[in-house]
């Protein structure tokens, strides 16, 4: 009896790690980047998106474009080209941020412009979705 009882951890192990070699490539691909983007105006609801890229995907309504934008600017929105046009001298502040990862690595983003144009316009639009 003791030696099936052996034969049967045994045959558990080899299972359970079967199971675990077989679910370590799922569990290993990991989105490009991940973040948690914010605005919050000084007046009025805060909104919080998710995104992921490759695969894109998230709450933000233009996944695809802010990944590639954040592609070329390796996951810093810092680095990400400003928008030209003009803006109104509006004074509404509004606070956004970017927090998450890039290829692995933490990116962190947060600044307050004067107003929401300001902000879309210095930050490529990226965490307005679009």
């Amino acid at each position: 009896m003791h030696m099936s009882r052996a034969r049967f951890r045994w045959a558990a192990a080899v299972a359970g790690m079967a199971v675990l070699v077989h679910a370590a490539p799922t569990l290993a691909e990991e989105p490009l980047g991940a973040y948690l983007l914010m605005v919050a105006p000084q007046e009025g609801p805060v909104t919080a998106r998710t995104l992921w890229c490759e695969p894109d995907g998230g709450t933000l309504r233009a996944a695809s474009q802010a990944c590639d934008q954040l592609e070329l600017a390796d996951g810093r929105v810092a680095r990400i080209p400003r928008r030209e046009g003009p803006c109104t001298l509006e004074h509404a502040p509004v606070r956004v941020s970017a927090d998450g990862t890039w290829r692995g690595e933490p990116r962190h983003f947060a600044r307050t412009y004067p107003n929401r144009c300001a902000a879309m316009r210095d930050t490529g639009g990226i965490l307005f979705g679009g």
